[in-house]
């Protein structure tokens, strides 16, 4: 089984592109990270680098307390566990829950560590079709729909992504009830909510509100995106009081560091930080559709911060292309999009240099 297992293989990396290539600057695109830091947290990882000889806390309840007051719905420190990156907690829940009987569900073009985590755990995975409705918004999205017509009495476990990742695309909550409404009760639901902060005010009702009335519902979120964190590894699952008890099983001791720790606690109350980081992210939104609009370059419905947009059979050249300028962006060939390539928001001077090796591409080429 394990022979079958695709490796995850991240975006080409600032360093190798710079050497490949003889560049003294890359603007690196792919990865969808925030371009900025929080002053906040620089200012306290230097003044605190006399701790790093000591154990984090392993059980950070303060912490957990401090994320369930900010996300509300009634919740507490019991429905929260931390983790090194959301990705920990996605592995904790499929280690706790599948095995070799089970069958896992799914949506084509998901975040690639949904497939690796599960057939891992040697589980048969499931893909459900995506939206094929160009009329709607949610184009390439998730299909509920199709996601239900696979459901087999071996079905444990699903995985929805909302906002999508590489697609961008955002299902309303009232799908998402409807959908755990009537499923088996014994089917565990993973809401992938990694870019959750970045939806517009009048989206922003979570799947968390849903924790107390269906047991058999994960939410998991991310401190890699709007807060900025993504070298420090620190994201956090949650549900009810009994599952997070049951993922603690399964965890390791000391699972996020020190700085992990009390940065997030920081990244989480610093609100200026988090609008300014939004502000950037819709004007660069406005800024990628209007050029990509001009260019008559089709592009994905996206509530994230990056755009998916389609290049023909242009993609891989323009990808190369790219990388020849210092730009790194995100092929999807291996999210089975071969003619899509994501490009993340980034910060206005990076953006500026996309933008301008993107027309010099197709000024100078036949579409």
């Amino acid at each position: 089984m394990t022979n079958k297992i695709k490796k995850y293989t991240p975006g080409f990396n600032i360093h190798d592109v710079e050497k490949k290539y003889n560049l003294k600057k890359v603007v690196k695109l792919a990865s969808n990270e925030n371009p900025f830091i929080s002053k906040d947290v620089i200012s306290y990882i230097k003044k605190s680098t006399h701790k790093l000889n000591l154990y984090p806390d392993s059980n950070p309840v303060n912490l957990h307390s401090e994320i369930a007051k900010l996300i509300g719905y009634r919740m507490t420190n019991k429905n929260i566990i931390l983790g090194n990156g959301s990705n920990e907690i996605l592995e904790l829940i499929v280690r706790s829950t599948l095995n070799h009987k089970s069958e896992v569900i799914i949506p084509k073009h998901s975040f690639l560590v949904y497939e690796i985590i599960s057939k891992i755990q040697h589980a048969k995975v499931i893909t459900s079709k995506p939206d094929t409705n160009k009329k709607e918004n949610n184009y390439l999205g998730i299909d509920l729909n199709s996601i239900y017509e696979k459901i087999t009495s071996n079905t444990k476990l699903i995985f929805i992504a909302n906002p999508a990742n590489p697609t961008g695309t955002y299902l309303p909550l009232k799908y998402i009830e409807e959908f755990l409404r009537i499923i088996p009760k014994k089917i565990l639901v993973i809401l992938d909510e990694a870019y959750y902060e970045y939806l517009d005010s009048s989206f922003q009702k979570s799947a968390v509100s849903l924790i107390n009335k269906y047991k058999n519902l994960y939410v998991t979120r991310s401190f890699s995106k709007i807060y900025g964190l993504a070298s420090l590894r620190v994201g956090y699952g949650i549900s009810n009081p009994e599952n997070i008890e049951k993922l603690k099983l399964y965890k390791q001791p000391f699972n996020t560091n020190y700085f992990a720790q009390q940065t997030a606690g920081i990244a989480l109350k610093d609100f200026h930080f988090i609008n300014e980081s939004k502000k950037n992210n819709s004007d660069a939104m406005q800024q990628f559709k209007k050029v990509f609009d001009e260019l008559s370059i089709n592009y994905l419905g996206t509530y994230c911060n990056f755009i998916t947009f389609r290049a023909g059979t242009c993609s891989g050249s323009l990808f190369e292309y790219l990388l020849t300028k210092g730009v790194i962006i995100r092929p999807l060939n291996n999210y089975k999009l071969p003619e899509y390539l994501r490009v993340s928001l980034g910060s206005p001077s990076d953006n500026k240099v996309f933008i301008k090796y993107l027309k010099e591409f197709y000024d100078g080429t036949t579409k």
